[in-house]
């Protein structure tokens, strides 16, 4: 875990479409209870931003990312497990751009807001790295 004395800005970007039926709550939960990838941080990170990506194919990104950058002080984007699965939401044709940008504007990015991208993807975390160019689950290959 984190300093308690240390501070930490971090944000979370999720699905556009996705947020129609999810008001985000394991995100949130996950954070407030520092579970999953929230896990490493201590009580002082504040979630200073938390929205969706804009709509295929993440037009949103780069504006609010810029925003982040000159009104925060965020280091590390959280790409929302609703981003990453493949199931049941729609699956995203678009993340491996989503993630490639956010690192472009000089973003740590952290894979996952909550357990079931962890579930979903423990066995590819355990033989892979986790964002390769031949990934079928970043890459969105099998998209209905």
């Amino acid at each position: 875990m984190s300093e308690p004395s240390e501070s930490i800005d971090i944000a979370i970007v999720r699905c556009e479409r996705t947020q129609e039926s999810c008001p985000g709550t394991s995100c949130l939960t996950s954070f407030q209870e520092r579970k999953h990838t929230f896990q490493a941080y201590g009580q002082n990170t504040r979630l200073v931003g938390f929205f969706s990506c804009g709509g295929c194919p993440g037009r949103r990104i780069f504006r609010l990312l810029r925003t982040l950058k000159e009104e925060t002080n965020v280091k590390k984007i959280h790409i929302a497990s609703c981003i990453l699965k493949e199931a049941p939401f729609p699956k995203c044709l678009h993340k491996k751009d989503i993630i490639e940008s956010i690192k472009k504007l000089g973003f740590e990015v952290v894979l996952g807001s909550d357990n079931k991208w962890e579930i979903e993807l423990q066995s590819k975390r355990d033989s892979d790295a986790p964002y390769l160019n031949d990934d079928p689950i970043l890459d969105g290959s099998n998209h209905w």
